[in-house]
């Protein structure tokens, strides 16, 4: 009965929870305090008994208990007994997890317990734009209408924009060796654009047209200002958990004033809620990409094709996120040959990256990351070094560590601080490196 409501409701006026109470058959010897405290306090809200309820669930979050499902239970016994600000606070930690559209449902009737129509609005319209159970968007579709505004299945297309501002310091701009005399660091700015719009089908499917710009600026050294545009056009669809897209992708990169690449590609991916592995993953996603490259005037060695196929997969583990990624990048290009010396500018990349994410509370989250890439280059490198030409293949090993910090400004608005660093070793020492980053971002979804 318990899973039947959750499956067929989803929202507060479910009158079960979210977890089910072990029958009298079932052994409960094994339960730490706090799963005992959790368990009676589901049984108390199956009861009536709502104060009770909630001294038990509080008992059991304040014995270690960090989980989802408890901040959900804390979240409907708050507002049953309309302690809203405690209620939201509960359903802010699942902002960023996968019952984020849930979440934002329940947080828009907290909206209209307190008369503030504009804030549920905007909750119960990103329910019915997200990729979340048909049955909550139905659901957030008929409080809209109650509240004097329809909106029909068909009028409400996808569409995201995402816009992102940073400054911060980077301590290696040109990424050279300890040893070179000009290296030297030095302020940036960055400025992120990007966004998606539905031009034809419905909310299951369709084309969409997606676009992007990155720029940094470095006020001191406009010679490493880089500037990236890049627009796709796929066709995407979704079903029962799977999402599958394919797209022709054109994109355009400058360094410093001078075009550096055009690329001409194509791009495919299949994105999963629910992993079809047989492993301890919730989501995860994989894409392949390839695209014919042309380099600039004065960048005519990058001329070639490129291919790069990338997976990545999470994991819930209470306020915890887990992420992992993989790459594997081939590039064949025509490479750099003066006189007697050549540069291969084809490197074959791999690689992995882990990035954990705890929840502090609903509006502040810590995180840490690190990741290694090997690289290796498709022909060895012929350097002249005082009379002789040396004959050396280069390959890479690059280690990066840094972490993060996310404030939640509003339900549209984050700020980020972050640092990196990456120590990258070359078999050719020119191309050793050591670079420290640290940046401050304002970023937003509109």
């Amino acid at each position: 009965m318990l899973a039947a409501c959750l499956t067929r409701k989803l929202l507060l006026s479910c009158s079960l929870l979210l977890v089910s109470v072990p029958s009298p058959a079932q052994d409960t010897s094994g339960e730490t305090p706090a799963q005992a405290d959790f368990r009676r306090g589901v049984e108390l809200f199956q009861q009536g008994d709502l104060k009770a309820a909630r001294q038990r669930l509080e008992a059991a979050r304040a014995a270690g208990l960090d989980s989802m499902t408890l901040h959900y239970n804390l979240g409907v016994v708050y507002y049953r007994l309309g302690q809203l600000d405690a209620a939201e606070e509960s359903f802010a930690r699942l902002l960023s997890s996968p019952h984020e559209t849930l979440a934002r449902y329940n947080l828009g009737l907290i909206a209209l317990a307190r008369n503030d129509e504009p804030v549920a609005r905007d909750y119960f319209l990103s329910v019915i734009e997200s990729d979340g159970p048909d049955k909550l968007q139905d659901l957030a579709r008929a409080r809209l209408a109650d509240m004097g505004r329809q909106v029909a299945v068909s009028d409400r297309r996808p569409r995201r924009l995402y816009l992102a501002a940073s400054g911060g310091y980077d301590s290696n701009i040109a990424g050279l060796p300890e040893t070179a005399t000009t290296r030297e660091g030095g302020l940036f700015l960055d400025a992120v654009v990007a966004g998606s719009a539905r031009l034809h089908g419905d909310r299951s499917s369709g084309w969409d047209l997606e676009g992007a710009f990155f720029g940094r600026d470095y006020p001191d050294d406009d010679d490493y200002n880089t500037k990236f545009l890049q627009g796709k056009l796929a066709w995407s669809e979704q079903d029962a958990g799977l999402s599958r897209q394919l797209g022709a992708v054109l994109s355009q990169s400058w360094f410093g004033p001078d075009a550096f690449e055009t690329r001409y590609g194509v791009e495919g991916l299949m994105a999963w809620t629910r992993c079809p592995v047989a492993l301890p993953i919730d989501d995860c996603d994989v894409s392949l990409a390839a695209a014919r490259v042309d380099g600039g005037s004065s960048f005519e060695a990058y001329d070639g094709q490129w291919y790069r196929l990338r997976a990545r997969a999470g994991r819930w583990l209470g306020a915890w996120n887990l992420e992992g990624k993989y790459l594997w990048e081939l590039n064949d290009r025509s490479d750099l040959t003066s006189g007697s010396q050549f540069v291969s500018v084809s490197p074959q990349h791999h690689a992995v990256e882990g990035v954990a994410r705890y929840s502090v509370w609903g509006d502040l989250v810590l995180g840490a990351m690190g990741g290694f890439r090997y690289s290796r280059y498709q022909d060895p490198h012929r350097l002249l070094e005082g009379d002789m030409v040396v004959v050396e293949r280069r390959t890479d090993r690059r280690w990066e560590t840094g972490t993060f910090a996310e404030y939640g400004l509003s339900r549209r608005w984050l700020l980020r601080g972050e640092w990196l660093f990456r120590d990258n070793s070359s078999e050719i020492d020119s191309y050793s490196y050591q670079r420290h980053t640290f940046m401050v971002t304002l970023e937003g979804v509109l």
